[in-house]
């Protein structure tokens, strides 16, 4: 019978933390991530880069010429705009974006497009009608509780602040059942462009210095047409 014989080991040695020190460079801390990555966000092609920035534009101008046409005037910068007149600029400028960038495009993608249309039409509309509405309210008021600017500017604040979530839970609940599984739209700061005159005017409310010189409706075509163009390119999530 062989016996083999074993020299120098010792069996019965117990880690110290001078050994777990001495091999700590073999140790690795690295770790598994459970998350699932987001697919990357597909491109815009510059054919919808095109078509939504010219439609956009188109159905601004035209709205543009016929109020100039109504008011008698030559100066595009010299429009006075009510609240009716810059929802129907809104509508013109998200209605010529999305039906030029449509040209060609699948029946599924032509939906995306309606869809962040009615997104941008809410989020344009929502905060402006909810604005108007409290500092109205609260300038026929009686009592001085309510008809001052520190009530109109928290009036105004929440009107924003309303009209803008009213617009991302509808947006989120005209997704399908594909749309549903991936991550729900939340509020971006370039969204809030089209709310950029509900600031300025609770700026000129809380009379925040060369506020009142801002002339916020001679960027609202600029404003409307950059909306127009987000929905020709569509929600590409």
């Amino acid at each position: 019978m062989a016996v083999t014989q074993v020299n120098n080991i010792n069996i019965t040695q117990k880690p110290t933390m001078m050994s777990f020190l001495a091999n700590r460079r073999e140790i690795s801390y690295g770790y598994i991530n459970l998350q699932k990555k987001e697919p990357p966000k597909p491109k815009v092609s510059s054919k919808d880069k095109i078509l939504a920035a010219v439609g956009s534009m188109t159905g601004v101008g035209i709205t543009l010429t016929a109020l100039m046409m109504k008011q008698k005037i030559k100066n595009p910068l010299h429009v006075k705009y009510k609240v009716g007149e810059m929802l129907t600029m809104a509508a013109a400028g998200n209605v010529g974006g999305i039906m030029l960038s449509s040209i060609g495009e699948p029946k599924e993608d032509k939906l995306k497009k309606w869809k962040e249309g009615a997104f941008q039409m809410i989020l344009t509309s929502a905060p402006m009608l909810l604005v108007d509405g409290a500092i109205k309210l609260c300038g026929k008021s009686k009592s001085k509780m309510i008809n001052n600017n520190f009530t109109k500017i928290l009036a105004s604040a929440a009107g924003v602040a309303i009209g803008s979530n009213t617009a991302i839970a509808v947006s989120n609940k005209l997704r399908s059942d594909k749309e549903a599984k991936k991550p729900k739209r939340e509020l971006k700061l370039v969204d809030m462009v089209a709310n950029f005159d509900d600031f300025v005017a609770i700026c000129v409310l809380a009379r925040i210095p060369f506020a009142d010189k801002i002339h916020i409706e001679r960027a609202l075509p600029v404003i409307y047409s950059f909306c127009g163009f987000r929905s020709g390119t569509g929600d590409r999530r």
